[in-house]
């Protein structure tokens, strides 16, 4: 009985006896864990370290800010400055129709060119020269150069009033390019007869209000067909028509389009009688059987004062150390005569088809022309004498 009794006290001082001290335990193990301890300046060692070594910066951050700052450097460096207040180039402008542009050629000589709005034929002359009317050279071959060209004394300056795209069908397919000019020295002659159209004979010039009444009827078709057969019915402005295809196209189908336009044109009092047939056939007779007309190749239908119609081609090949030259024709070509027809009914009807009524050739050159004519009717009679688009 005793013996069990102190059984029982031995295993109840086994279990009162106390638990090793915890917060000791965590301690020691603590201090052999301690960042302060464990980070060495060298792994061999074994003294603590100094409270200088532990402040000791990062040097491998430092290093990489400062190669990511020498790469952001040079890639901006290396980027090309952009202008954004610069001037658009000529190269941007030339597809803008009338916008004008300077060209140096091969020779050093700059000419004068106006852009066309296609980029086949992107430039137009702003002056031409064509032979005096009723010269000898009529009957051969004669130069349609840009102006500063070295023109003979026997051909006469011609200045662009407007110019456009002859386009067809639904899908707008450009077949020419048409531009009409006016000889130098009948512009005041044409400002004239365009006030007096206007407001009546007496009158210098027009004003603003005259101006935009102008441009309402020369854009109306009643109205532009009465204005400009007045004008070259009885005007005796020198003016020519200067066409270079976009594409390959012939002598036939040029024609075939005019002649539609003097069809339709030329019906009612004026227009009947067998002279009237017979110039008509001159015409057809004159564009016939020629062949083919090539892409960029110049053709030119010139109006004397009298009316008189006549006809140029540019030659197959240029004339020998001709320059070379971005408008077909402008430089080093050479423009055979294919013939004429002398009833001014003929050329005013081929002009009207492109200035005058509700159909016509070309909406893109009757909108230049009448923002030309805008240029001359604004300034006093005999002044007009210069650059004109």
């Amino acid at each position: 009985m005793s013996h069990q009794m102190s059984h029982l006290a031995l295993g109840s001082l086994r279990y009162l006896r106390p638990k090793p001290n915890t917060c000791l335990r965590t301690l020691h193990r603590t201090s052999f864990t301690s960042p302060k301890y464990s980070q060495r300046p060298h792994g061999y060692s074994t003294s603590p370290p100094t409270s200088q070594t532990h402040n000791r910066p990062n040097y491998r951050i430092a290093i990489l800010c400062g190669l990511t700052a020498i790469a952001a450097t040079w890639v901006v460096t290396r980027q090309k400055p952009k202008h954004l207040d610069a001037p658009p180039s000529n190269r941007s402008d030339a597809l803008i129709s009338g916008a004008e542009v300077g060209i140096t050629g091969k020779d050093g000589d700059d000419v004068n060119k106006v852009a066309t709005g296609t980029s086949t034929i992107p430039y137009f002359p702003r002056t031409i020269w064509l032979p005096i009317s009723g010269n000898a050279r009529d009957e051969g071959k004669s130069a349609a150069l840009p102006a500063g060209m070295g023109a003979a004394r026997e051909e006469e300056e011609y200045q662009l009033l407007g110019l456009g795209v002859r386009k067809v069908s639904l899908f707008r397919i450009q077949v020419y390019v048409v531009g009409l000019y006016v000889a130098k020295g009948d512009l005041g002659r044409l400002q004239e007869e365009l006030v007096k159209s206007s407001v009546g004979s007496g009158a210098s010039t027009l004003v603003q209000g005259e101006k935009e009444q102008l441009r309402k009827t020369l854009l109306d078709g009643e109205g532009s067909t009465k204005v400009w057969t007045e004008v070259l019915k009885e005007g005796g402005v020198r003016s020519a028509v200067r066409i270079v295809p976009t594409r390959n196209t012939n002598f036939a189908h040029l024609r075939d389009g005019w002649l539609r336009g003097i069809d339709l044109r030329g019906r009612g009092k004026g227009f009947e009688g067998e002279d009237f047939k017979q110039a008509v056939g001159a015409f057809k007779g004159m564009l016939g059987g020629r062949g083919s007309v090539g892409k960029g190749k110049v053709l030119l239908l010139g109006r004397g004062n009298d009316g008189a119609l006549r006809a140029w081609v540019e030659e197959e090949a240029p004339s020998a150390g001709g320059a070379e030259s971005k408008i077909p024709g402008a430089k080093g070509a050479k423009m055979s005569l294919l013939g004429g027809v002398k009833d001014e009914r003929i050329s005013r009807l081929v002009w009207m088809g492109y200035l005058a009524g509700e159909n016509i050739a070309s909406e893109d050159a009757r909108q230049s022309v009448v923002d030309g004519v805008m240029g001359l009717v604004e300034r006093p009679i005999g002044t007009v004498e210069t650059q004109v688009i």
